[in-house]
């Protein structure tokens, strides 16, 4: 029976992780938002300047006489100012007389995708920056143009389009290593968004080995560990996703080796999270304590709910059941220490994201579980995952400030 085989190997699954000392270390320097899905834009690029031009109207602009320098001018400061659509307006017109010399219409193209990026349209954004790279492949700003076009295309969902760019600026002779290190992040987490594992883990193992080898040879002194984080987290979120794949089936022998199997892969999710955590940037550590306790819940459920011999009887079912809740009642403990250290090292840090919202709902229902123990006497408990709670990949959630302040992905910086 499923009980009898839970002791011996819950030894191995449940050993201290160092979870409270890696989040008490953690420091962290960003506050998280992440982009919400882009406006929709259905004309080319001229089409889109002009259209920025009529919604910048109501701002001020450049005497219908003025010099494409000047106009040119009034954009930059715009852009400069956050005066987005005044911006787009601006570039748009200018870029249209086509009386800007090559040196003057690279940097303008530059302006105008950056000024649709503030206004979250990454549809005329990625066209920008693709005529940009037509008109000036080798130009000052091409891997610059590439690398924001590639996270235009990831908020797009265009993960096909995406993984290719930033594989192809990873390739990229003589780049410094935090270069490389974003483009193999980002490569990778769009061929997790594939669902292409095996590429993914290992575009991702070697962004990490790029980080440690600079970190050993003094190459280069990173100043943010955002994608070292990002990295790390992808890798585990494989495994995860993998300890998900694994069923609990009859007949018994089956289930007693799936089970070894599930807790052999949430020991190695539990340290890649671990992982993730040593990378001390705040935000992918909020987003691996919440998955690291929810490893934990699905462990539970996966057990609680694995199919039970029907040779039982009634009152073999309800020994079973008590049986089964006093052995699991470890896990359901582990999930709650984990969520309650998310959550006490974010308030230390006065740190707010959506992991924290979603790590404080769930520690109320584990909570509110363990107290249900007596109105479920002889039958499972409900289940700890609840509809929506599964999702690995880093939330979205409105925020203040554009894509382009944000790097697209990347949290605003902020003191904590």
């Amino acid at each position: 029976m499923l009980a009898s085989v839970l002791r011996p190997l819950f030894r191995a699954a449940l050993l201290p992780i160092g979870l409270a000392a890696l989040l008490a270390g953690c420091a962290g320097r960003s506050r998280t938002t992440s982009p919400p899905s882009s406006a929709d834009a259905d004309a080319d690029v001229e089409a889109t300047a002009a259209d920025g031009f009529s919604r910048g109207a109501d701002a001020p602009a450049a005497e219908p006489t003025a010099a494409p320098e000047e106009v040119l001018a009034q954009a930059e400061a715009a852009l400069a100012s956050n005066e987005a659509a005044r911006a787009v307006a601006l570039f748009g017109r200018v870029l249209l007389t086509d009386q800007l010399s090559p040196e003057q219409a690279g940097p303008a193209w530059i302006g105008l995708a950056q000024a649709h990026e503030k206004l979250r349209d990454c549809i005329a954004a990625s066209r920008a920056y693709e005529t940009y790279l037509s008109r000036f492949p080798a130009g000052e700003h091409a891997i610059v143009a590439r690398a924001r076009r590639g996270a235009c295309e990831a908020e797009l969902q265009q993960w096909e389009d995406s993984a290719a760019t930033f594989h192809a600026i990873a390739q990229l002779p003589d780049q410094l290593p935090s270069v490389q290190v974003e483009a193999l992040a980002r490569e990778g987490y769009a061929l997790f968004m594939l669902d292409r594992f095996e590429q993914a883990d290992a575009r991702l193992a070697e962004a990490d080995a790029i980080y440690q080898r600079a970190v050993e040879q003094q190459t280069e002194r990173f100043g943010s560990y955002y994608f070292i984080g990002m990295a790390r987290f992808y890798r585990a979120a494989i495994i995860h996703r993998r300890f998900r794949d694994v069923e609990i089936r009859l007949p018994e022998k089956a289930m007693e080796a799936a089970f070894k199997a599930k807790l052999d892969l949430l020991v190695e999710a539990q340290e890649a999270y671990n992982h993730t955590i040593s990378a001390k940037h705040m935000f992918w550590v909020s987003a691996a304590g919440f998955q690291l306790g929810h490893l934990f819940s699905e462990l539970y459920d996966a057990l609680m709910y694995a199919p039970v011999p029907e040779w039982l009887d009634a009152h073999q079912r309800e020994v079973y059941f008590e049986e089964l809740k006093e052995q699991l009642r470890p896990v359901v403990t582990k999930a709650i220490w984990v969520f309650e250290k998310n959550l006490e090292t974010a308030r230390r840090l006065g740190y707010e994201n959506d992991f924290i919202e979603r790590t404080e709902a769930k520690l109320g229902h584990l909570q509110a579980v363990l107290l249900s123990e007596e109105a479920t006497f002889g039958q499972p408990h409900q289940r700890l995952v609840r509809a929506g709670d599964e999702a690995i990949d880093a939330p979205r959630t409105d925020g203040a400030g554009a894509a382009s302040d944000r790097k697209l992905f990347v949290p605003r910086p902020t003191a904590l």
